[in-house]
């Protein structure tokens, strides 16, 4: 493994050193360090098989709500699991089967799959497996290798959620017929990134507080399970669904559900459904529209600045296994 590691790094090195400050270190920012690193961590990403199983979830889920569903029952479920009393039209299955994936897949365990998963060996194995010493025994400060990792997420993540939606929309064509709305697409796309890139960041935080990636994938599970518990248990029973929206996770699983509902009722009433505390039945709960994307947008933007920057601080501070 770190064999590899020093093979792969071996390009991060050689654009590092033809750009080095004064004395052997480093003079402010450079973006030429910054993108070596992400052009590293991208060499790096590709060659771990986690990335393939990833990937391959992915693809499968793309495939099983793009194409397999609709191909059994038509587009019946459209508007019944989107939007509850809102005509909306036909063809729009791809528009449901985003919500089912990202809202519904194991209450919305798809981003963390993507998101989480992707990041999760980025900072804590690599501290863990002593990996990362070849980039910071270079000439690169600290924040270089930071902003490098992310920038390498950021792409992938955009490229992902891209080719995701693509793929959805071209399964629904082929299974059920054309496709309406396709200039949401982009909003969409939109949408998705800041889910999956909510876990990333989280991601971050973490590896760089425990340094581990598999105690990484644990607490992001352990965190996943907990605060969804909390809201089923408070929220559904006190009507203050909104402000779960400022959460990790909740805003990440709800954002995009938040965006679908804005495009056809921006100023309506989104209905979340969930169990009341000491009963099997079902408890509606009704959102202003406006107000759950307001939430959803600034938990996101919050959650993002907070995660990354706490992220920061740790890795800045981690020291190196001798």
């Amino acid at each position: 493994m770190e064999r590899a590691a020093s093979a792969l790094v071996s390009d991060c090195i050689r654009i590092v050193k033809a750009s080095p400050g004064p004395a052997g270190h480093t003079s402010g920012i450079s973006l030429t360090r910054t993108w070596a690193v992400a052009r590293y961590e991208l060499t790096w990403d590709l060659s771990k098989k986690r990335t393939f199983i990833i990937l391959a979830l992915f693809l499968f889920t793309a495939f099983v709500y793009g194409y397999l569903l609709p191909a059994i029952v038509g587009e019946s479920i459209v508007t019944g699991t989107l939007l509850q009393g809102v005509s909306v039209g036909s063809g729009l299955w791809w528009v449901d089967a985003h919500n089912v994936a990202f809202n519904t897949f194991m209450s919305g365990l798809f981003p963390l799959f993507i998101g989480g998963f992707i990041a999760a060996d980025t900072i804590g194995s690599e501290f863990d497996s002593n990996t990362i010493v070849p980039q910071l025994s270079q000439p690169v400060r600290r924040l270089e290798v930071y902003a490098g990792k992310l920038v390498e997420k950021i792409l992938l993540l955009l490229v992902v959620s891209t080719v995701f939606t693509l793929l959805v929309v071209a399964g629904s064509e082929v299974s059920v017929g054309a496709q309406s709305h396709l200039e949401m697409i982009p909003l969409v796309v939109l949408a998705e990134f800041g889910a999956f890139l909510e876990y990333t960041a989280l991601a971050f935080f973490v590896g760089s507080l425990v340094r581990s990636g598999t105690t990484t994938l644990g607490i992001l599970i352990t965190v996943f399970i907990v605060i969804l518990g909390s809201v089923l248990v408070v929220s559904l029973n006190t009507g203050e669904q909104e402000y779960m929206f400022l959460l990790p996770t909740v805003n990440a699983d709800y954002l995009l559900k938040s965006v679908f509902y804005y495009i056809f009722q921006p100023f309506g009433v989104m209905v979340l459904q969930g169990y009341a505390l000491g009963a099997g039945t079902t408890s509606p709960v009704a959102v202003m529209v406006i107000s759950a994307l307001e939430y959803a947008v600034v938990g996101l933007l919050a959650n993002l600045l907070a995660a990354l920057a706490a992220g920061y601080y740790f890795f800045r501070k981690a020291e190196v296994k001798s």
